[in-house]
């Protein structure tokens, strides 16, 4: 093996794994285009893809939000006087 593929191979890249990317782009592109032509060419077709991206866009800014509440817990409060500990935080 010779230096240069060493290096290659170490730094991760590989050519399987970006023709994988690159099909995996095709597919996905080959599903929205299919999806775009069946609901848009409706009756009711552009206001059907208005409402799937708004519902996208909420599912994915409520599990951002959820990821974030749950990985970073708000901090405990002490009360000064008595040394209890009370759930709310700044």
């Amino acid at each position: 093996m010779s230096e240069t593929e060493r290096e290659r191979s170490a730094s991760g890249w590989t050519l399987n794994r970006e023709l994988l990317n690159v099909g995996a782009i095709i597919v996905a592109a080959g599903i929205a285009h299919l999806v775009m032509g069946l609901i848009g060419h409706e009756k009711y077709g552009p206001v059907m893809l208005l409402l799937l991206g708004g519902v996208l866009v909420g599912a994915a800014l409520g599990h951002r939000f959820y990821e974030h509440r749950r990985h970073h817990p708000r901090m405990a409060v002490e009360c000064g006087r008595c040394g209890e500990s009370l759930g709310g935080g700044p």
